[in-house]
Protein backbone atom coordinates (compact mmCIF):
# COMPACT_ATOMS: atom_id res chain seq x y z
CA UNK A 1 0.00 0.00 0.00
CA UNK A 2 1.09 3.45 -1.00
CA UNK A 3 2.18 5.47 2.30
CA UNK A 4 0.34 8.97 1.00
CA UNK A 5 -3.42 8.92 0.47
CA UNK A 6 -4.27 11.65 -2.32
CA UNK A 7 -7.62 13.20 -1.72
CA UNK A 8 -9.47 11.13 -4.51
CA UNK A 9 -8.80 8.60 -2.25
CA UNK A 10 -9.49 10.18 0.83
CA UNK A 11 -13.18 10.78 0.07
CA UNK A 12 -13.31 7.51 -1.49
CA UNK A 13 -12.16 5.70 2.06
CA UNK A 14 -14.94 8.46 4.02
CA UNK A 15 -17.98 7.62 1.78
CA UNK A 16 -20.18 5.50 3.47
CA UNK A 17 -24.17 4.42 2.24
CA UNK A 18 -26.55 7.11 4.25
CA UNK A 19 -30.05 5.60 5.13
CA UNK A 20 -30.98 8.67 7.50
CA UNK A 21 -30.99 12.30 6.19
CA UNK A 22 -31.58 15.56 7.35
CA UNK A 23 -34.91 17.09 6.15
CA UNK A 24 -33.08 20.15 4.04
CA UNK A 25 -34.05 18.98 0.60
CA UNK A 26 -30.81 20.00 -1.56
CA UNK A 27 -30.70 22.76 -4.13
CA UNK A 28 -31.72 21.35 -7.89
CA UNK A 29 -28.16 23.02 -8.87
CA UNK A 30 -26.65 20.77 -6.52
CA UNK A 31 -28.49 17.43 -7.59
CA UNK A 32 -27.49 18.48 -11.23
CA UNK A 33 -23.88 18.91 -10.53
CA UNK A 34 -23.86 15.17 -9.50
CA UNK A 35 -25.49 14.35 -12.35
CA UNK A 36 -23.32 16.28 -14.78
CA UNK A 37 -20.54 13.91 -13.29
CA UNK A 38 -22.31 11.34 -13.24
CA UNK A 39 -23.02 11.82 -17.33
CA UNK A 40 -18.51 11.75 -18.00
CA UNK A 41 -18.24 8.13 -17.17
CA UNK A 42 -16.95 6.29 -19.86
CA UNK A 43 -18.75 4.25 -21.50
CA UNK A 44 -18.44 1.82 -24.54
CA UNK A 45 -17.72 3.11 -27.91
CA UNK A 46 -18.75 6.68 -26.06
CA UNK A 47 -22.72 4.98 -26.29
CA UNK A 48 -23.80 7.27 -23.22
CA UNK A 49 -26.53 4.76 -22.45
CA UNK A 50 -27.13 5.75 -18.76
CA UNK A 51 -30.24 8.33 -17.72
CA UNK A 52 -31.47 9.25 -14.49
CA UNK A 53 -35.13 10.69 -13.20
CA UNK A 54 -35.22 12.40 -10.14
CA UNK A 55 -38.81 11.44 -8.71
CA UNK A 56 -41.32 14.38 -7.24
CA UNK A 57 -43.75 13.69 -7.68
CA UNK A 58 -45.89 12.50 -4.12
CA UNK A 59 -48.48 10.56 -5.93
CA UNK A 60 -45.79 8.71 -7.70
CA UNK A 61 -43.83 8.08 -4.80
CA UNK A 62 -47.76 6.51 -3.27
CA UNK A 63 -47.83 4.42 -5.90
CA UNK A 64 -44.64 2.37 -5.63
CA UNK A 65 -45.04 2.10 -2.45
CA UNK A 66 -48.15 0.72 -2.79
CA UNK A 67 -46.97 -1.54 -5.27
CA UNK A 68 -44.35 -2.47 -2.90
CA UNK A 69 -46.75 -3.63 -0.41
CA UNK A 70 -49.04 -5.55 -2.95
CA UNK A 71 -46.23 -7.47 -4.39
CA UNK A 72 -44.68 -8.21 -1.42
CA UNK A 73 -48.26 -10.06 -0.12
CA UNK A 74 -48.68 -11.74 -3.50
CA UNK A 75 -44.25 -13.38 -2.61
CA UNK A 76 -45.23 -14.47 0.59
CA UNK A 77 -48.83 -16.37 -0.56
CA UNK A 78 -46.54 -17.91 -3.05
CA UNK A 79 -43.90 -18.88 -0.61
CA UNK A 80 -46.83 -20.52 2.09
CA UNK A 81 -48.63 -22.04 -1.18
CA UNK A 82 -44.92 -23.74 -1.72
CA UNK A 83 -44.70 -24.43 2.19
CA UNK A 84 -41.26 -22.30 1.51
CA UNK A 85 -38.91 -22.16 4.45
CA UNK A 86 -39.20 -19.26 7.21
CA UNK A 87 -35.93 -17.96 6.27
CA UNK A 88 -37.19 -17.08 3.08
CA UNK A 89 -40.34 -15.05 4.62
CA UNK A 90 -37.62 -13.46 7.03
CA UNK A 91 -35.48 -12.17 4.17
CA UNK A 92 -38.32 -11.00 2.14
CA UNK A 93 -39.90 -8.86 5.23
CA UNK A 94 -36.36 -7.89 5.69
CA UNK A 95 -35.11 -5.99 1.90
CA UNK A 96 -38.56 -4.75 2.28
CA UNK A 97 -38.14 -3.26 5.33
CA UNK A 98 -34.68 -2.12 4.20
CA UNK A 99 -36.09 -0.44 0.97
CA UNK A 100 -38.81 1.49 2.74
CA UNK A 101 -36.46 4.24 3.92
CA UNK A 102 -35.51 5.57 0.65
CA UNK A 103 -39.71 7.22 0.35
CA UNK A 104 -38.20 9.17 3.57
CA UNK A 105 -35.15 10.31 1.71
CA UNK A 106 -35.83 14.36 0.40
CA UNK A 107 -34.22 13.21 -3.52
CA UNK A 108 -35.27 10.01 -5.07
CA UNK A 109 -33.70 9.19 -8.50
CA UNK A 110 -34.17 6.15 -10.65
CA UNK A 111 -30.92 5.20 -12.95
CA UNK A 112 -31.48 2.99 -16.06
CA UNK A 113 -30.27 2.33 -19.03
CA UNK A 114 -31.31 2.41 -22.84
CA UNK A 115 -33.14 -0.69 -24.06
CA UNK A 116 -31.78 -1.57 -27.73
CA UNK A 117 -28.32 -0.89 -26.37
CA UNK A 118 -26.32 -3.48 -28.48
CA UNK A 119 -22.73 -4.14 -27.78
CA UNK A 120 -19.75 -4.90 -29.71
CA UNK A 121 -20.54 -8.62 -29.23
CA UNK A 122 -23.92 -8.38 -29.88
CA UNK A 123 -23.11 -6.61 -33.38
CA UNK A 124 -21.15 -9.74 -34.09
CA UNK A 125 -23.90 -12.36 -33.42
CA UNK A 126 -26.12 -10.37 -35.34
CA UNK A 127 -23.66 -10.83 -38.11
CA UNK A 128 -23.70 -14.41 -37.25
CA UNK A 129 -19.84 -14.33 -36.64
CA UNK A 130 -20.29 -15.19 -32.97
CA UNK A 131 -23.14 -18.02 -31.54
CA UNK A 132 -25.84 -16.70 -29.35
CA UNK A 133 -24.67 -18.25 -25.95
CA UNK A 134 -21.03 -16.33 -26.48
CA UNK A 135 -22.99 -12.48 -25.97
CA UNK A 136 -23.15 -11.25 -22.44
CA UNK A 137 -26.10 -8.91 -23.55
CA UNK A 138 -26.11 -6.59 -20.38
CA UNK A 139 -22.21 -6.24 -20.05
CA UNK A 140 -21.63 -3.43 -21.64
CA UNK A 141 -25.14 -1.56 -19.39
CA UNK A 142 -24.36 -3.02 -16.44
CA UNK A 143 -20.52 -1.71 -16.57
CA UNK A 144 -21.77 1.69 -17.89
CA UNK A 145 -24.08 2.40 -15.56
CA UNK A 146 -21.91 1.03 -12.05
CA UNK A 147 -19.18 3.70 -13.48
CA UNK A 148 -21.81 6.29 -13.26
CA UNK A 149 -22.81 5.34 -10.22
CA UNK A 150 -19.56 5.44 -8.96
CA UNK A 151 -18.80 9.33 -10.69
CA UNK A 152 -22.18 10.57 -8.34
CA UNK A 153 -21.25 9.28 -5.40
CA UNK A 154 -18.02 10.58 -4.99
CA UNK A 155 -18.84 13.73 -6.45
CA UNK A 156 -21.57 13.69 -3.88
CA UNK A 157 -19.13 12.68 -0.94
CA UNK A 158 -17.15 15.62 -1.89
CA UNK A 159 -19.81 18.12 -1.66
CA UNK A 160 -21.24 16.75 1.81
CA UNK A 161 -24.21 14.78 0.37
CA UNK A 162 -24.93 11.47 1.27
CA UNK A 163 -26.11 8.81 -1.06
CA UNK A 164 -27.52 4.88 -1.27
CA UNK A 165 -27.45 2.94 -3.78
CA UNK A 166 -30.65 0.49 -3.71
CA UNK A 167 -31.79 -2.74 -5.98
CA UNK A 168 -33.51 -4.40 -3.34
CA UNK A 169 -37.07 -2.83 -3.81
CA UNK A 170 -37.27 -3.52 -7.93
CA UNK A 171 -37.74 -7.14 -6.30
CA UNK A 172 -40.86 -5.58 -5.69
CA UNK A 173 -41.58 -3.61 -8.57
CA UNK A 174 -42.08 -5.99 -11.86
CA UNK A 175 -43.70 -3.25 -13.32
CA UNK A 176 -41.87 -0.40 -12.38
CA UNK A 177 -40.87 1.82 -15.73
CA UNK A 178 -44.82 1.61 -16.25
CA UNK A 179 -45.42 2.97 -12.82
CA UNK A 180 -42.83 5.88 -13.46
CA UNK A 181 -44.14 6.33 -17.39
CA UNK A 182 -40.99 5.47 -18.55
CA UNK A 183 -40.34 3.69 -22.07
CA UNK A 184 -37.39 2.69 -23.98
CA UNK A 185 -35.43 2.48 -20.73
CA UNK A 186 -34.76 -0.01 -18.18
CA UNK A 187 -34.53 0.68 -14.27
CA UNK A 188 -31.40 -0.75 -12.71
CA UNK A 189 -31.78 1.05 -9.38
CA UNK A 190 -32.62 3.94 -7.03
CA UNK A 191 -30.37 6.85 -5.58
CA UNK A 192 -32.04 8.42 -2.58
CA UNK A 193 -29.78 11.78 -1.58
CA UNK A 194 -29.06 14.00 0.78
CA UNK A 195 -27.88 15.41 3.98
CA UNK A 196 -26.53 13.02 6.15
CA UNK A 197 -28.41 12.61 9.45
CA UNK A 198 -26.11 9.13 10.50
CA UNK A 199 -22.26 8.78 10.15
CA UNK A 200 -22.19 4.73 9.96
CA UNK A 201 -18.84 3.39 11.19
CA UNK A 202 -16.63 1.51 8.61
CA UNK A 203 -17.52 -1.72 7.59
CA UNK A 204 -15.28 -4.68 7.17
CA UNK A 205 -13.89 -4.76 3.57
CA UNK A 206 -11.76 -7.87 2.00
CA UNK A 207 -7.95 -7.69 2.04
CA UNK A 208 -5.65 -6.72 -1.37
CA UNK A 209 -4.71 -10.72 -1.56
CA UNK A 210 -8.17 -11.27 -1.64
CA UNK A 211 -9.34 -9.47 -4.76
CA UNK A 212 -5.93 -8.91 -6.24
CA UNK A 213 -3.67 -11.26 -8.00
CA UNK A 214 -1.18 -11.95 -10.55
CA UNK A 215 -1.69 -14.44 -13.62
CA UNK A 216 2.15 -15.24 -14.64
Amino acid sequence: MLAFIDPIEKIIRKRRSIRKYKSEVPSPGWIESIISCAALAPSPSNSQPVRFFRISSEQVKEKLHGAMIERRRELLEILDEKGGAKKTKNLINAYFRYSEFMFDAPVILAAGTVTGHESFSGKLREAGILPPETVRSETDLDISIGLALQSLMLKSEAIGLGTCILTGPLAFLPEVEKILGLEGVRVKCFITVGFPDESPAPVERKNLSEIYSEIE
